[in-house]
């Protein structure tokens, strides 16, 4: 063997802990990654974790695939074998790139007691390969970005360890349990200590050992410094090694130290026990230097005595015995060879030398099988490479069993000849590439609802009713059990067969028929986002949109609605309270917004982000994902009716938790309702919320509640009369209804008047009423009141009458109504339908009457009870929802537009009459055929003329509207309630009664159907004369149409104008006449200098580092004082994005930033440039990046637990800045528009001094705040990350030199401009002496980047 072409170690750096002159082999960092380094710790990625521990590294920096042999590895002649079987050696079995390979190097590796290869990358993600095929297992993420250290399979699992937690997984992926303590630290090993315990050790001085099973810590140890990092055990000792070299042995039972063998000078790279014999390797210390030491360390426990030491040819950095011989042990270099040595003789004949390609990848992690028949090897470059023994190699002897999915069953194929073998033996297999051809798309689709064929008159007149159910002859018409659908026969027209020219335009969707003012207006993001973006174009009125390009901004209508009632939104900008999510607290700051902003857009991000985080908005299914709101099986006109009913009840619970209730006398009996149970604490709130909003819950087709369910309101069951004994009570419906069976069938008549409540859930609802009813008076109760429940809120009692005298009432309160619609449709072929006023259904649905069965306790049975509502009270503010539900509805409307338009041509023709009796279908007379009728110019109404009618013009139909621009609502005393339609243009008479009120129409919402997607939501309001007086200094009423950012003034008619084919509505809004006059319309501003005072840490203070000096009394702002400002963000989304055919990138949305850092400097005095705020904000929500280059913010920053930082709520930021605002202080910063944007808050423009467009030439770049400081101030900022002080230090020194320089007139400031382009243009914009980290376009305009 010629030892002279084996050099004696390549001349690689020096590893991080060691001095710079020591000469281990480390290996370059993974090029794919260069900033991830083996489990986890700042050293170079080539040393394995235990041995990192600082210090510097020195040498040539090796590359992967540079197509030269790396000294250190050998080629196939260079390689000896040793006189054994050729058979017996080691082969290259195979060699993949594992899972995020291409990102992070293979950490550790670990073979479990099935055929399955555990690997763990630098990422927290673990992976399983089974046998040698490496076939992929399960895949699975153990942490977001700590590497995983080491691996340990048990009966149930596996666990993986990292540096602060313990995962638990099952073999299969699904995550069992995560362990994370206060002394979860910086942790390195672990190892089994019995069948469910498990000891874990890192780099400091505290060892834990856990019960697995209950997942709780046994006991805590100290132990020496400098810890363990690598344990391995014996029937009688625990041995740790550390990086000092020493390995030490500790008793089982006690943790003791027991012996300590100092086996290198250096530190200690592993070690291994078989038996009596320990045998180590590591590094010594030789002149001053840290070398590999190529002698292996033997010692004997049995004396505890150094044996004579093994001399190897390569440097050794892992070590494993071959269990299956007594005297052999597998060692690896990690430049990539294993050596294969006899522990009890050391000749030339005994010794095998493998090499390894890695490519020039370090190797970081090694494994040998139970059988010892295989060897995995993990390099830094993400390859996995597998060694094996003989001619049948496997991992265990004998394998437990692998848990496999299901093998599918093949399908008998068939002949090509075979006649009579049906294909439906075959199942249908659906194409994974591609759909079927029947899977028409949904844009040449639509959903249709078929309408049953009409019973038989026949069986109508000898239908005998029996128990609710109608029994009849079979006429033997029809074949049994069947029911056929209307037949719609769609006959060719005859006439020309030319195709007529389309009367609109050749670009447009022909499908279209959507005016383009209400269709939904997309924003378009160029390079610099919405930076370029015209939002005047779609707004020319000073009343300001609301952006959509945040999640859930489907109720951006609703928004501006509420924002448009007056007295709520005095009553909200009023409001402040400590709650960090706090819907009326965020509706306030939003409407402060719409009001300083004058034709601009807003954000309601914030608001939207507290929305996000209430847990009943998800369990409603309020909160939609990403691009649910585009999908067309989404109901919006059923998710913004229950979005309302939710945020009245939260708001309304908000607001009373901060206003005193009004106290009465009231026993403990009725506190068993969830209205009494609004309590005045943060704890409570939620619970009372899912009371309330999931009484009565029930899953629609998109999993929302119905609206008849969900605006159940609060309820206090009282009975009128005194209670009976009671007697047990019987089985329900046992002789139900034998006795009135007429009673029963008007019950079934009238069933159809309740919307989705049906007479059996108000049979149970009776019986709760009477069995728990007491003898209280319903005057008797505790009210809460709140700025909802005065403007919107009704009170209804609801009576239960029996025939026999026993009444049951309850009192209900409810912000929104639900119109319940009756048949208009009489019975019989030959009548026409007939007209229905809106205000009769509003009044009938208020004051609904209707018999139902229910449980008496007096009769003890089932009786027929009369249900009537009384109203109470009649707020100022009516909110109607429309709830067209079903098929049903929606024709009912149709057809009162239908009459309404007939009306109209017969009024405003002059031969109305005869062209009405020739038009098809317009005579109101039923043909006496029906749809069999074939005459042709038939002039009777036949119903496929009502299922198919013709197109028409939209503006045809908007003097056609059902819906009435004024009401009169008069409340008796004794409960009566009277509704009429009272034009809106008549002024209110001077006599009118104190019980009678007048409403002219506020706003009314519209869902704009696409079949595409799932539409959009737009709102026509009636804006008043306060508003315009405030935004256009005019005083009168106009209509608008508010569609996202898009604001047009309308006409009321068209407002009030509905298309059931494409503009359907979904609430309705009146409100009462002079509404300002009736209520206090006084505004407080609520943010006061306190906010200031006032520390709102959630960081314990004794490990916070406080980075900032808050003011004095005498330094308060005051009125044009200069404050520096600065904020640093975080990713909640990354950027979406598309690259053309052409080269070119171009954004399709932008990344979703929120803010992570905001800090405030004083800008003059003794102090100047001494930060007053310094505050870190803590997200809820998950962070995909921290963008830690340019923000400066780290993980471990944000998280309460772990951060040492000034760390606040969102909230308590916002409102800092907001008084500086309200104080008129003037902002110093750099990129100040982009920083405010994304804090989601309105600074007038007179209150912003922006260094970027200080120094810039329009139509020019501008320049970035690390290219101003170089060249005005001299001094370099931002070398390593961003720092937000700086940042708004140096942004305030830029401002004092530009007013310098000023001074000196406009002409000097604009020739020392036009300099500093002329100097960066020729320097390429970098700054000289500097190395450039960044890309110079990326100083200029970067997604995290504040500093724009």
């Amino acid at each position: 063997m010629n030892f002279n072409r084996m050099p004696l170690h390549p001349q690689f750096p020096s590893p991080s802990h060691l001095p710079p002159n020591a000469g281990p082999p480390p290996m370059p960092p993974n090029p794919g990654h260069p900033g991830h380094i083996p489990q986890g710790m700042p050293p170079p990625p080539h040393l394995p974790q235990h041995m990192a521990h600082g210090g510097g590294h020195s040498g040539p920096d090796l590359g992967r695939n540079d197509g030269m042999m790396m000294q250190g590895h050998y080629t196939n002649q260079d390689v000896y074998s040793g006189g054994g079987d050729p058979n017996q050696d080691f082969m290259e079995m195979n060699n993949i790139l594992v899972d995020g390979g291409d990102r992070f190097g293979v950490s550790t590796l670990c073979y479990d007691t099935q055929e399955l290869l555990w690997m763990g990358n630098q990422g927290g993600h673990v992976t399983s390969y089974f046998g040698l095929e490496l076939q992929k297992y399960t895949s699975f993420q153990v942490h977001v970005n700590e590497d995983v250290r080491q691996i340990v399979p048990l009966a149930r699992g596996v666990l993986s360890l990292t540096q602060s937690s313990l995962a638990c997984n099952n073999r299969r992926g699904v995550p069992l349990f995560t362990y994370r303590g206060p002394t979860m630290h910086n942790m390195q090993c672990m190892m089994m200590t019995g069948p469910s315990t498990v000891i874990i050790g890192g780099h400091q001085t505290k060892v834990i050992e856990i019960e697995v099973e209950h997942k709780e810590v046994i006991r805590e140890v100290d132990i020496p410094e400098p810890g363990c990092a690598i344990l391995r055990g014996t029937n009688k000792y625990i041995c740790a090694g550390d990086t000092a070299g020493k390995v030490t042995l500790f008793d089982h039972s006690t943790m003791k130290a027991e012996h300590v063998l100092d086996a290198h000078t250096g530190t200690l790279s592993d070690f291994d026990i078989q038996g009596n014999l320990l045998v180590t390797c590591g590094f010594s210390t030789r002149h001053s230097n840290l070398t590999a030491d190529r002698f292996l360390m033997v010692y004997d426990l049995r004396v505890m005595r150094a044996m004579a030491p093994i001399q190897v040819i390569i440097d050794p950095m892992f070590l494993r015995f071959v269990s299956t011989y007594t005297n052999k042990m597998v060692i690896t270099s990690q430049a990539g060879q294993f050596q294969i040595i006899e522990t009890t003789a050391m000749t030339p004949s005994s010794m095998n030398v493998y090499p390894i390609n890695t490519h020039g990848s370090p190797l970081l992690s090694f494994d040998i099988s139970n059988s010892c028949q295989a060897l995995a090897f993990g390099d830094s470059g993400g390859y996995l490479h597998l060694f094996a023994l003989g001619e049948h190699p496997c991992y265990n002897q004998y394998p437990e069993q692998t848990e496999f999915p299901d093998p599918i069953d093949p399908i008998q194929p068939i002949h090509i000849t075979d006649e009579y073998t049906p294909y439906s033996i075959i199942p249908m297999m659906y194409p994974t590439n591609g759909t079927l051809l029947s899977d028409w798309p949904d844009y040449l689709s639509q959903r249709t609802y078929r309408k049953p064929k009409p019973l038989d008159a026949d069986i109508l007149r000898s239908m005998k009713m029996q128990h609710n159910v109608g029994y009849a002859q079979n006429p033997g018409k029809e074949k049994r059990n069947q029911i056929p659908y209307v037949q719609v026969n769609e006959k060719s027209k005859k006439g020309k067969g030319a195709v007529p020219e389309s009367p609109i335009g050749r670009m447009d969707d022909p499908f279209i028929k959507v005016p383009k003012r209400f269709r939904k207006v997309d924003l378009k993001y160029s390079k610099l986002g919405l930076e370029d973006f015209d939002f005047r174009h779609y707004n020319k009125t000073h009343f300001a949109g609301l952006e959509t390009d945040i999640p859930n901004a489907y109720c951006n209508c609703m928004l501006q609605v509420l924002y448009f009632i007056e007295p709520l939104r005095c009553a909200l900008l009023s409001h402040l309270c400590e709650r960090e999510f706090c819907l009326a607290c965020e509706l306030g700051f939003l409407f402060h917004m719409l009001d300083n902003q004058k034709g601009q857009t807003c954000q309601a991000s914030n608001f939207l982000r507290a929305f996000r985080t209430i847990p009943e908005a998800s369990a409603l299914s309020l909160v939609l994902a990403e691009n649910e709101e585009n999908d067309p099986r989404i109901n919006l006109s059923r998710l913004i009716q229950s979005w309302q009913r939710f945020l009245y009840q939260q708001v309304h619970a908000e607001l009373c938790n901060k206003s005193q209730p009004v106290k009465e006398a009231k026993s403990e009996e009725n506190l068993n309702k969830s209205s009494e149970s609004l309590a005045k604490s943060d704890e409570n709130l939620s619970e009372q919320l899912s009371e309330v909003s999931l009484k009565t819950e029930e899953v629609s087709e998109v999993s929302l509640k119905t609206e008849e369910e969900a605006s159940k309101p609060e309820e206090k069951s009282v009975e009128t009369t005194p209670p009976k004994s009671k007697k047990k009570k019987k089985k329900k419906g046992k002789k139900k209804g034998k006795e009135h069976p007429e009673e029963e069938k008007t019950e079934k008549e009238n069933e159809g008047d309740k919307g989705s409540e049906t007479a059996e859930d108000e049979g149970k609802e009776g019986d709760k009423l009477e069995e728990g009813g007491t003898d209280v008076p319903p005057a008797e109760k505790v009210e809460e009141k709140s700025a909802i429940s005065e403007i919107l809120g009704f009170k209804i009692v609801t009576t239960l009458r029996c025939r026999c005298g026993q009444e049951t009432q309850r009192q209900s309160d409810t912000n929104i109504i639900n119109l319940s619609y009756p048949d208009c449709n009489p019975p019989g072929n030959n009548r026409p339908p007939f007209e229905v006023p809106f205000c009769d259904v509003l009044k009938n649905t208020l004051t609904a009457e209707q018999n139902m069965q229910t449980w008496c306790n007096v009769c003890d049975r089932y009786q027929p009870h009369t249900q009537i509502k009384t109203m109470q009270n009649i707020p100022d503010v009516v909110a109607v929802n429309c709830h067209i539900e079903n098929a049903r509805d929606y024709e009912f409307w149709k057809m009162q537009h239908m009459i309404l338009k007939q009306r109209k041509e017969e009024f405003n023709e002059s031969s109305s009459q005869t062209n009405f009796m020739n038009a098809p279908g317009g005579n109101p007379v039923m043909c006496r055929y029906g749809n069999a009728c074939r005459r042709g110019g038939c002039k009777f109404r036949h119903e496929r003329d009502m299922l198919d009618p013709a197109a028409h013009n939209y503006d045809e139909d908007i003097d056609c509207q059902w819906i009435p621009l004024g009401l009169m609502m008069d409340l008796h005393p004794d409960g009566t309630l009277i509704v009429e339609e009272y034009p809106d243009d008549q002024p209110v008479p001077r006599d009118a009664p104190l019980t009678r009120r007048y409403y002219e129409i506020l706003a009314v919402i519209y869902h704009i159907r696409d079949e595409k997607t799932a539409g959009n939501l737009v709102t026509c309001i009636n804006v008043g004369e306060t508003y315009h007086q405030r935004k256009e200094n005019v005083t009168c009423t106009q209509w608008y149409l508010f569609n996202d950012f898009s604001i047009l003034p309308i006409e009321k008619h068209e407002a009030c104008a509905v298309n059931m084919d494409w503009k359907v509505p979904c609430t309705i809004y009146f409100k009462r006449r002079q509404l300002t006059k009736f209520h206090d319309l006084t505004v407080t501003n609520p943010i006061t200098m306190d906010v200031l005072r006032e520390d709102f840490g959630l960081v314990n203070p004794a490990n916070r580092k406080v980075t900032f000096e808050p003011l004095s009394e005498d330094e308060l702002p005051q009125k044009g004082d200069v404050v520096a400002l600065d904020a640093e963000f975080v990713s909640l989304n990354q950027e979406e994005s598309e690259l053309r055919s052409d080269g070119t990138r171009s954004m399709i949305k932008p990344s979703h930033l929120t803010c992570a850092r905001m800090t405030c400097l004083r800008g003059k005095g003794e102090k100047k440039g001494i930060p007053f705020i310094d505050d870190y904000i803590s997200t809820q929500e998950q962070v995909v990046d921290y963008l830690t280059q340019w923000s400066g913010i780290s993980p471990g920053d944000l998280n309460p637990e772990l951060s040492s930082k000034h760390l606040t709520t969102l909230k308590s930021t916002y409102v800092k800045l907001r008084y500086l605002v309200d104080m008129k202080v003037v902002f110093v910063g750099h990129g100040l528009k982009k920083d405010f944007r994304v804090i989601n808050i309105t600074v007038p423009k007179d209150q912003i001094v922006d260094t970027v467009q200080l120094f810039y030439i329009p139509r020019q770049r501008m320049i970035s705040l690390k290219y101003l400081a170089w060249y005005f101030l001299k001094t370099t900022i931002q070398s390593s990350t961003h720092d937000s002080v700086e940042d708004a230090n140096t942004a305030l020194q830029l401002y004092d030199k530009y007013q310098e320089v000023a001074s000196e007139g406009s002409d000097k400031i604009r020739a020392v401009i036009k300099e500093m382009y002329d100097i960066g243009r020729r320097d390429q914009w970098k700054i000289p002496d500097v190395e450039d980290t960044e890309n110079p376009l990326d100083m200029l305009q970067f997604p995290g980047n504040n500093n724009q």
